[in-house]
């Protein structure tokens, strides 16, 4: 029997058939998960894959299955969602936009599905389930990329910026050096000056006189050409010193000293030159014998005691006393002078750095700092207190470990992490 040969009904009934089985094909073969509830949320339709999707025997396909019976069944076997409060906010979304909505829902065993609910106008709804899952895990990672090439151009950003901050710092730095370099020159140029005039005036006074000199006035010339020549010098090697230091190539020695008999001698040499000042030493309690560098340790406190007498010179008295404690061997140098201004303090030893209160008086400005850094290689410190018009005291802890306590004590050499070789400089200013 053909199809013509069919009464009009049987051929309406087959066409529907057709039609059915088409649509059924057509579900069946969207690859996303579709299904359709009634108004009490009962299944109306599902295809293969919302059944694939979930594991779901052909018992929960059937049209009139309760949705809480597939949601059961998906929770026993672990694919249930995850956060079960937030499960159906997609469909009130829906209803109240009266519209399709979505939403990522992650499932107990990691995927993430993602529910397209549409609600229809008697109440039912229908839904399709889409697995997001690699397409979720690559956005996840593109804003993981995204977010460590954020943080690394901040962090590159914050990088260039703190270079740029420490560039400026060093050039900031390096223009005060030059400034301060500056300052020396002109310091220095003047303290040359200085004795070169004294020496030609003197010789112009000798040459003028030649023929009627007495030795009292020859010799009283001859000490200040003398003089002048040694402040010369003494400039000369105190800039070269510094230039030592600078450059990393001195050496200390250790060798047997009598700290008490150094600091006395020094005491005695300041004495013979400052007839305008007395200088009082107290130096019994310092111990019998140290070890360290005596021409190093000579030119520390032949500095200080010239400073004293040179930033005094209205306080004729000079206090120099020594001992030993608990926290080292202490020698202090204290004068009744000039002092120093408490904003001043903090810099002294500085290189090139001249208080306010040595203005009128000649100096360089590298003595402290020459000091310091002769004291700290002897693995000591040295301290100033002092308050303006009150004078000055200088004090020097050298370490108990320096105090020999074996005759036969192997002399030592140490080489300066910072350079520079002190001896030989003599007087320097602070």
């Amino acid at each position: 029997m053909t199809f013509q040969d069919l009464s009009p009904l049987a051929r309406l009934e087959s066409e529907l058939a057709d039609q059915t089985a088409r649509l059924d094909a057509a579900i069946n073969n969207m690859p996303h998960g579709l299904c359709m509830f009634d108004t009490e949320k009962r299944l109306i339709v599902c295809n293969a894959s919302y059944a694939a999707m979930y594991h779901l025997p052909e018992e929960l396909t059937r049209p009139g299955t309760p949705l809480d019976a597939i949601l059961e069944h998906r929770a026993l076997r672990g694919i249930g969602p995850l956060d079960k409060a937030t499960y159906f906010n997609v469909v009130a979304e829906a209803n109240v936009i009266g519209s399709v909505a979505s939403q990522n829902i992650v499932l107990s065993d990691g995927r993430v599905i993602k529910i397209t609910h549409n609600p229809m106008k008697n109440g039912g709804y229908v839904a399709t389930h889409e697995d997001v899952t690699a397409a979720v895990a690559v956005s996840q990672e593109l804003v993981r990329q995204r977010d460590m090439l954020e943080a690394t151009v901040q962090a590159r950003t914050a990088e260039i910026g703190r270079q740029a901050r420490e560039l400026e710092r060093m050039l900031a730095q390096e223009r005060q050096i030059n400034e301060l370099q500056r300052q020396f020159v002109a310091m220095a140029s003047h303290e040359f000056r200085t004795p070169l005039t004294i020496i030609d005036g003197a010789a112009q006074r000798l040459f003028r006189r030649r023929g009627q000199l007495d030795s009292e006035f020859v010799t009283d010339k001859i000490d200040r050409i003398r003089g002048a020549v040694s402040r010369i010098v003494e400039l000369m090697e105190s800039i070269l010193s510094v230039g030592r230091l600078d450059h990393g190539s001195v050496e200390m020695s250790r060798e047997p000293l009598s700290l008490r008999e150094l600091v006395q001698t020094c005491c005695e040499q300041q004495q013979s030159i400052a007839a305008t000042h007395r200088i009082h030493a107290d130096l019994e309690r310092l111990p019998d014998q140290i070890e360290g560098d005596q021409r190093a340790l000579e030119q520390v406190f032949t500095n200080l005691l010239s400073n004293a007498v040179k930033y005094a010179p209205s306080a004729p008295d000079i206090y120099v006393s020594g001992w030993k404690e608990a926290t080292g061997i202490k020698v202090a140098v204290r004068d009744g002078g000039l002092g120093i201004d408490a904003e001043d303090l903090p810099r002294m030893f500085q290189r090139y750095f001249r208080a306010r209160t040595s203005s009128g008086i000649a100096g360089t400005g590298i003595g402290l700092n020459l000091i310091k850094q002769i004291i700290e290689l002897h693995k000591g410190t040295i301290e100033v207190a002092s308050k303006k018009g009150q004078g000055s005291t200088f004090t020097i802890t050298l370490p108990l470990e320096m105090e020999r306590t074996a005759v036969d004590a192997a002399p030592w050499t140490e080489r300066s992490r910072s350079g520079g070789d002190p001896r030989g400089a003599a007087e320097l200013c602070r």
